[in-house]
């Protein structure tokens, strides 16, 4: 297997955030690989609606590589 097929095996695999809520309740948001503008690499999701005791969240979780 090349280096490159190795590469992109790993940039295709996503991560997986859990938000547990005040009432213990348990959500899991996948996270996609993403390239930020800054070069950095690592994963995020946008979460458009998020309904919780009937009020309406949105947000976005990002995680990156720090540098050393």
């Amino acid at each position: 297997m090349s280096s490159e097929s190795g590469n992109q095996s790993k940039q295709n695999k996503f991560a997986y955030a859990t938000i547990r809520m005040p009432d213990g309740k348990e959500h899991e948001i996948p996270l996609a690989p993403k390239q930020f503008k800054t070069g950095r690499e690592g994963y995020y999701a946008q979460i458009p609606s998020f309904v919780y005791n009937d009020n309406i969240y949105g947000g976005q979780i990002q995680l990156w590589k720090k540098t050393k």
